[in-house]
């Protein structure tokens, strides 16, 4: 973070993130795309993320045109500590992850957003990393974790203690932890390593499992996505802020 005292809070930056419509370029297709705040109550902020899709039609007299159409995906995130956001899958409109960075890489010039450095990740499936030491514990001869520093994702661990230590006194982008030992020899239900499972899966990093010959066993990039199912038979829009408030509650458990 920038030394100024005009800076924003990380809080305080995401609610400006996301309290105006925005139009950016995708940074890799550099298609358009457009955010539109809707209101939310409590600690949230929320939005439609989408773009022109034009769809081919004919008139009555049978010439060709496009018609007008428009894909799009509800967005809401928690403006706590933990920021975990939530954003409905539509294949239509792109890869979510890289469509947040886009968002983001738009908003690193504007005042307050440019003193933080967005990181996207997703939630991971902490079960199916559980279910692959299980069923390889006698193979692993090597586990790396790589975290970024807690500037978002809180904990309460010895590991989450030591970013914290490491971000102020070296204020690294990302931390590597590694671990190797003759395979089968590691406790990886150990205190030390289960928080730092637990912090990569919950979006806070990466972890990877190598076999003694460096063969790569597990990597939770490839992981399962968590995702939650919504109640079918409403859709977001901007003109429906009760579907906003059941959107926040199903997904946030208030």
């Amino acid at each position: 973070m920038a030394p100024h005292e005009d800076v924003l809070s990380r809080r305080d930056a995401l609610k400006q993130a996301f309290s105006e419509p925005l139009l950016f370029l995708h940074l890799k297709t550099r298609k358009p795309y457009e955010f539109v705040p809707l209101p939310v109550e409590g600690d949230y902020a929320a939005g439609i993320f989408k773009r022109p899709r034009p769809l081919a039609a004919h008139d009555r007299k049978l010439q060709p045109y496009e018609a007008e159409n428009y894909e799009g995906a509800v967005f809401i995130i928690s403006l706590s500590k933990d920021q975990i956001a939530w954003m409905q899958v539509n294949h239509r409109l792109g890869a979510n992850k890289a469509l947040l960075e886009s968002f983001f890489s738009q908003l690193r010039g504007e005042k307050g957003i440019r003193d933080w450095k967005p990181i996207v990740q997703y939630l991971r499936d902490e079960q199916e990393y559980w279910e692959f030491v299980d069923k390889n514990r006698d193979r692993i001869a090597k586990i790396s974790f790589e975290f970024i520093p807690p500037n978002a994702l809180s904990a309460e661990s010895r590991i989450y203690e030591l970013l914290k230590i490491v971000k102020v006194e070296a204020n690294p982008d990302t931390v590597q932890h590694i671990y190797k030992a003759d395979p089968g020899q590691m406790n990886l239900e150990s205190d030390t390593l289960a928080s730092s499972a637990r912090i990569a899966m919950a979006g806070g990093g990466e972890a990877e499992a190598r076999a003694a010959d460096n063969k790569l066993l597990y990597n939770s990039r490839t992981a399962r996505k968590i995702t939650q199912e919504v109640p079918e038979g409403e859709m977001p829009t901007e003109g429906n802020p009760a579907f906003i408030r059941r959107l926040r509650d199903w997904l946030f458990d208030r």
